[in-house]
């Protein structure tokens, strides 16, 4: 596991290099319970080295678009209710890859992002752009979203709540997070970047 001081000073700058666009930080974390942002355990898609794959497990469809730094893959369309959609991870020195996911109509996403820097994927949740408040997530598209990578590497996942700003952003710096939620999986696991995969889930069990 990546020692938590390298972890306190690096993940900020990665998790913010991915091409969000940040609204405005909820005015008070007042409501939120401040806390250290563990792995979760979970049920996810499983995947191959070097591949993302997401499982829409929601009963509707949702729309994407993926957003790569390196300008290797990006794309847009429908992810079907019930679908698994799956994509390559870029190795970008600029940045990691977004992956948006809106419900029909709607135009505040629910981002993932992922990519693979220094020998390591990372990947972390997003929920700035789709929270509303303090923990209003009905904009957002799914429910019950985990992310996570292999076995020994963290999984975040969270329903709703106060518990998806340590599992997730809900604002730039993650600020009522004691520890960036922001996973890294490699070298320290006993894997190459190459042989992992990040599994994405919404809607699930």
């Amino acid at each position: 596991m990546v020692q938590t001081s390298f972890i306190t000073l690096l993940l900020p700058a990665l998790a913010l290099a991915a091409p969000w666009a940040a609204p405005n930080a909820p005015a008070s974390s007042a409501a939120y319970s401040t806390a250290v942002a563990q792995p979760t355990s979970t049920s996810l898609p499983s995947t191959t080295g070097g591949k993302v794959t997401f499982k829409n497990n929601c009963d509707y469809d949702v729309t994407y678009e993926q957003l790569c730094p390196c300008g290797s893959s990006d794309g847009s369309g429908t992810i079907s209710a019930g679908a698994t959609w799956s994509d390559s991870i870029s190795d970008c020195s600029g940045g990691n890859t977004a992956l948006k996911l809106f419900k029909d109509g709607g135009s505040k996403p629910m981002q993932f992002e992922y990519g693979i820097q220094s020998g390591n994927i990372w990947y972390d949740m997003s929920f700035i752009d789709c929270v509303s408040g303090s923990d209003d997530f009905s904009q957002c598209a799914g429910s019950a979203w985990s992310m996570g990578a292999a076995d020994s590497c963290p999984t975040y996942s969270c329903s709703g709540g106060s518990e998806c700003c340590i599992q997730g952003y809900c604002d730039p710096t993650a600020s009522v997070a004691s520890e960036q939620p922001v996973g890294a999986c490699g070298a320290n696991q006993g894997f190459s970047a190459s042989s992992v995969g990040v599994s994405i889930e919404i809607c699930g069990a």
